[in-house]
């Protein structure tokens, strides 16, 4: 190994907690992510529908390839939301944070263990920023574009979700560290020292 490979983060001890690993299958993530297309588009596009019924679901040609350049740049911006969420609330650099990819899924990793609100806020805020507010703009405005942008960056979220869903039981006073790489966390535990 030469001096300048770079070494496999150490995942930092707490003292006064214990560390517990909680993860997701990138792979079932994607697989679900499939499915919750299909389903999602299915739900949402039946009232979109409704309120605006001289809209085809389909892009032209033209607006297809803006889809993709949007798909690509807002994939981008998901990580970087995660990131400038988590730089916000733990009040740290943006040296802390990393991006990279792994199979089947880009991410942004914080080297800063956080509140379990802070956490939350940070994993769940794509899912509003390029999902939901999207898709009530969509509603709003009758556009098939921002629909179909808003239900992509839903169905992107998936993993986040999985994350969230995985530590909802939690208490308050855990701390949460972003798992270097994989889908994930390390929650600490507070130790009643009686």
């Amino acid at each position: 190994m030469s001096k300048h490979a770079k070494q496999p983060e150490q995942i930092p001890e707490i003292p006064g907690y214990l560390r517990q690993q909680k993860t997701i299958s990138i792979l079932w993530a994607n697989i679900y992510a499939i499915v919750l297309l299909f389903v999602l588009g299915a739900l949402l596009s039946v009232p979109f529908l409704k309120v605006w019924p001289e809209i085809s679901l389909r892009l032209k040609p033209s607006n297809a390839i803006l889809f993709l350049v949007a798909f690509v740049v807002g994939t981008a911006v998901h990580e970087l939301i995660h990131g400038l969420t988590w730089v916000l609330c733990t009040k740290s650099g943006f040296s802390h944070l990393r991006f990279g990819f792994l199979v089947g899924a880009v991410y942004c990793h914080i080297d800063v263990p956080m509140s379990k609100r802070h956490y939350l806020l940070g994993a769940l805020m794509p899912l509003i920023m390029l999902g939901l507010l999207p898709m009530v703009a969509a509603f709003i405005a009758g556009s098939i574009f921002w629909f179909l942008f808003a239900l992509v960056f839903m169905v992107c979220a998936i993993g986040d979700v999985m994350i969230v869903w995985s530590i909802r039981h939690e208490s308050a006073d855990t701390l949460v560290y972003d798992h270097p790489s994989e889908g994930g966390c390390f929650v600490y535990h507070k130790v009643n020292q009686s």
